[in-house]
């Protein structure tokens, strides 16, 4: 009776930890999600951002002469770093938000490490009792007086009996 109580309560917490590990896979892929959608806005934005400087040089050779050469090479540096700044923005946002989704993984990670350190095998499973039990049988008695006197449940003796064929 004891022991099937234990195996319930393992299978409960084995079910919880499941449930949750399940729920927080969900968020993670959301995160995940965004974290991916952000990242094609980035090629979309560098993309168009490469085709403008494309069209600029082919603009600045057909207008300008080749004498002003170093005022348009401002210029374009100019505008690169004007158009630059909001991607530099959201790449620090974006590492912060990896950064900050690195630590929530490890700190759960190491919660649930703790929890499945915690919890701990009967005693019976560790063969301690049963080698008293198998002892106190085989000295003749009874599995009443053993439970008794090792101050475990009937089932449990009986049960450490049948796993080592001794009744």
């Amino acid at each position: 009776m004891n022991f099937e109580l234990i195996l319930i309560a393992f299978g409960v917490i084995l079910f919880v930890v499941m449930v949750y590990s399940y729920m927080r896979d969900g968020e993670n892929s959301r995160q995940i999600h965004f974290l991916a959608n952000t990242m094609d806005n980035f090629n979309k934005q560098l993309f168009a951002l490469e085709r403008k400087v494309e069209k600029l040089e082919i603009a600045i050779k057909d207008q300008v002469p080749p004498a002003d050469g170093q005022k348009i090479e401002k210029k374009m540096e100019q505008e690169l770093a004007s158009m630059a700044e909001p991607i530099a923005f959201s790449l620090n946002e974006v590492q912060s938000a990896f950064a900050h989704f690195k630590t929530q993984v490890e700190s759960r990670l190491e919660h649930v490490e703790d929890g499945m350190k915690s919890i701990s095998m009967p005693k019976s499973l560790t063969g301690l009792d049963d080698q008293k039990i198998i002892s106190l049988y085989k000295q003749g008695m009874d599995e009443e007086a053993i439970a008794r006197e090792l101050a475990v449940s009937k089932g449990e003796v009986e049960f450490a009996l049948k796993i080592s064929k001794m009744q």
